[in-house]
């Protein structure tokens, strides 16, 4: 008998403890933000280094012009040799979609010319300017696209905390992933 209950007391525990995990996997890693807890740069350059997604020093990013309200930046996301173009041409877009739409987020600039063309995973020096697109895009037309998708052009809402660290929220990622070509679109 003791056996018997020590065997179902140790199911039980067991069972309890698989279960715990589901629990937790349930509970979204990141919260949401408040205008008020959103960063804010100075400039597109701070933002975008600050970010690291994008820099200087790699070949990824470059200052076309650094007018602080109207800046026309240039960003390299690294390819391989053998990436299809299919794929290639929807980094050159998510690259501009989240660019754009980040800038106005955090930033004061009113408008912003963005250049994406691939960069050369082992050469740095190597672009490839078949995929290069460039767009010019003012903040009012982004709040339309936020009001048109979310219902507000609260740009917080693209953003969720990570512990410390503000990353791209499920919202931002519908914009590069989910409504890349619609959202594209929009913004030429």
């Amino acid at each position: 008998m003791r056996k018997i209950l020590l065997s179902l007391l140790i199911l039980t525990l067991l069972n309890s403890c698989g279960n715990e995990p589901k629990k937790n996997e349930e509970k979204s890693l990141t919260e949401k933000i408040t205008s008020n807890e959103l960063n804010h740069f100075n400039s597109v350059e701070e933002m975008l280094s600050e970010a690291g997604d994008f820099s200087k020093e790699m070949g990824t990013l470059k200052i076309l012009d650094g007018n602080p309200q109207s800046p026309h930046i240039q960003v390299s996301k690294p390819i391989v040799t053998g990436d299809l173009d299919k794929v290639v041409d929807e980094i050159v877009k998510r690259d501009i979609v989240y660019v754009a739409f980040q800038t106005f987020a955090q930033t004061k600039t009113e408008k912003i010319t963005i250049t994406s063309i691939p960069i050369d995973f082992e050469d740095k020096t190597k672009y490839y300017d078949k995929f290069k697109k460039s767009v010019t895009i003012n903040k009012k037309s982004a709040d339309e696209i936020m009001k048109e998708e979310f219902g507000s052009d609260n740009y917080s809402i693209l953003f969720a905390k990570s512990g410390t660290t503000q990353v791209p929220s499920k919202e931002f990622e519908k914009l590069k992933f989910e409504k890349l070509e619609e959202t594209f679109k929009k913004l030429k």
